[in-house]
């Protein structure tokens, strides 16, 4: 077991048929807490996480009939994160304003298409203001709405996509500062992306080509470039699509990866701690997520799976035991529960001998940790230090503070050199009068030598003591050698003045 790696999931009740779920921190204690819309319910489950990866209790908000999509933004300027879901037997959007305590107000509504599924916020029209963007499934719209800054919105403005839009995200697609939009058109097995004009509107859809029924959509930079790209999960195909964006709202052609048994959702995060963001996939029907982990370069390592509950539909990911690495919740239609699963990745490491420099002012070097770490890995080499001289055996080992049994261990061997030359000191300048006009034989005490590493020192002046120094100024250099070679040279000046009676 190395990595990815999650704990195994710990479950909290939620409504019933949970759908999708979001993170924030909704009571301003620093720690990520989670939102469900429970379409059944007619209910929004609001869990207040504890820090150490479990939550409390639900607390549950009314909204309207059958609600499937879930975000949460500032939408009232007060600070505080709030909540926006969709109302798919209502065309509706529900709008919960947070008081900043883990407790909403009562909803508001907003019309938007029909049977909205997918919504995402951002500031659409640059007034600094969070606005909406739903996917309404069964009229082929997306609806935006422009946030007021107080909690409310205008009405809706719609625009084309394909066939059936199930999946929404939001990502500046142009670079010019501007959020785009791309959904998923789960009868054209297609996305739409809309770019943005800044002013809350979008200009038409450009099309591209994705797997057999996409629904869930996410963005990130999965090849380094700076510029965001698209992840699309295959229903039908059980793949998913990852799409290169060329940074002028075009993207290149889709590369697929294998998931699991009819993936719908899709979150994307450094699950390895490597910089390169990662995938993970809910397979509905496979009662699984998959992990798949970034290559860097667009491309992704095999699916590892991980259980969840029944028939799970919805990801979120933050960190929920506040130990610096990204952790999973989903949600699980057929238990009406949500299951939380810790980050517990251990990178495999690569051991290969190594040759060092001393640490300055030692003659000993600290051995660096083979391979880098998630901030949840403890490390340790043994020993840490090896001194100059003769080839150490050193073991190191990485262990998982979430799951102790995931532990990756190798042995090498470290050499180090010393490369740090002696210190000389002492070495002051001399002024002296002969009682002639000539010279003067001048006897100057040796210079002070130290090193880093015992061992002898050879150490040398020229002209030495005891020489014949003409009248006027000489250089004296003294140099000093340890005994791993390593030289340092040292001046002062011998200054020789003629006698005041010549």
């Amino acid at each position: 077991m190395v990595c990815p790696s999650f704990s195994a999931q710990t479950t909290f009740a939620v409504g019933d048929a949970p759908f999708e779920i979001t993170s924030a921190d909704f009571n301003g204690d620093g720690i990520p807490d989670l939102a469900v819309a429970n379409q059944n319910s007619n209910t929004v489950s609001v869990l207040i996480g504890n820090g150490n990866g479990t939550f409390g209790p639900q607390t549950t908000f009314a909204v309207g009939a059958v609600p499937i999509g879930i975000t949460s933004a500032n939408f009232n300027s007060g600070g505080f994160p709030d909540l926006a879901v969709t109302n798919s037997g209502g065309n509706t959007v529900s709008v919960l304003l947070g008081n900043g305590d883990g407790t909403f107000g009562p909803q508001t509504t907003f019309a938007v298409g029909a049977v909205p599924i997918a919504i995402t916020s951002a500031n659409f029209n640059g007034d600094g203001f969070a606005d909406l963007a739903v996917a309404n499934s069964t009229d082929n719209t997306i609806s935006v709405l422009i946030g007021n800054g107080n909690g409310t919105f205008g009405p809706q403005t719609t625009f084309a996509v394909g066939v059936n839009p199930l999946g929404i995200t939001n990502a500046d697609f142009t670079g010019d500062g501007i959020p785009d939009l791309a959904v998923t058109n789960v009868v054209d097995d297609t996305i739409s992306v809309l770019i943005g004009n800044g002013d809350g509107t979008f200009g038409p859809q450009t099309t591209f080509a994705v797997g057999s029924l996409p629904f869930g959509i996410t963005s990130a930079d999965f090849n380094g470039d700076g510029i965001p790209d698209l992840a699309v999960t295959n229903q039908n195909a059980d793949t998913i699509s990852v799409l290169i964006g060329n940074g002028n709202g075009t993207f290149g052609p889709q590369t697929t990866f294998a998931v699991g048994d009819n993936p719908v959702a899709i979150a994307s995060a450094d699950f390895n701690c490597d910089g390169s963001p990662d995938l993970a996939v809910i397979n509905i029907d496979g009662n699984t997520v998959s992990v798949l982990l970034g290559n860097g370069d667009g491309t992704f390592q095999p699916q590892t799976t991980f259980a969840v509950g029944a028939g799970p539909s919805g990801i979120a990911s933050a960190d929920f035991n506040g130990d610096g690495t990204p952790d999973l919740a989903v949600t699980n239609l057929g238990n009406d529960n949500i299951s939380v699963l810790l980050d517990s990745c251990v990178t495999s490491l690569t051991c290969t001998d190594l040759t060092l420099a001393n640490d300055p002012g030692t003659c000993e070097a600290t051995v660096p940790f083979p391979t880098p770490q998630c901030s949840n890995v403890s490390t340790i080499s043994a020993p840490a230090t090896v001194p100059v001289g003769t080839p150490t055996l050193v073991t190191s080992a990485a262990i998982s503070n979430v799951n102790p049994t995931n532990i990756e261990t190798c042995t090498f061997t470290v050499t180090v050199n010393d490369t740090e030359p002696p210190v000389i000191s002492g070495l002051n300048d001399i002024d002296i009068e002969a009682d002639n006009s000539i010279g003067a034989i001048v006897t100057y005490p040796d210079p002070i030598v130290t090193d880093n590493c015992p061992g002898t020192i050879t150490n040398s002046c020229n002209p030495p003591s005891g020489s014949f120094f003409f009248i006027g100024s000489t250089v004296v250099t003294c140099t000093a050698i340890d005994s791993n070679g390593n030289s340092a040279t040292g001046t002062f000046i011998v200054t020789v003045f003629p006698s005041e009676e010549e």
